[in-house]
């Protein structure tokens, strides 16, 4: 599935892009910016799709990404 005509671009060349989202979603995405002192809330997105990134590359070799209370031992699997 393409859905950008410019993804024969190499990464870091390619220009930004406009991308639709819900009023909700992008409330959301302000408050996480605000929160986390990103310049932009683009920042936050960046930020979410390197997780997204490293979870699924963790879920292809076999491995886990796991949340840990310290302070009860309970561990959470990040999933997709």
């Amino acid at each position: 599935m393409n859905f950008d005509p410019k993804s024969a671009t190499a990464p870091g060349e390619a220009g930004p892009i406009s991308i639709e989202i819900a009023g909700k979603t992008a409330m959301l995405l302000v408050s996480l910016a605000t929160e986390i002192g990103a310049r932009a809330p683009g920042d936050v997105v960046a930020q979410a799709l390197g997780l997204l990134q490293m979870v699924r590359q963790a879920k292809a070799r076999g491995q886990r990404i796991v949340l840990r209370d310290p302070a009860t031992g309970h561990e959470v699997d990040l999933a997709l």
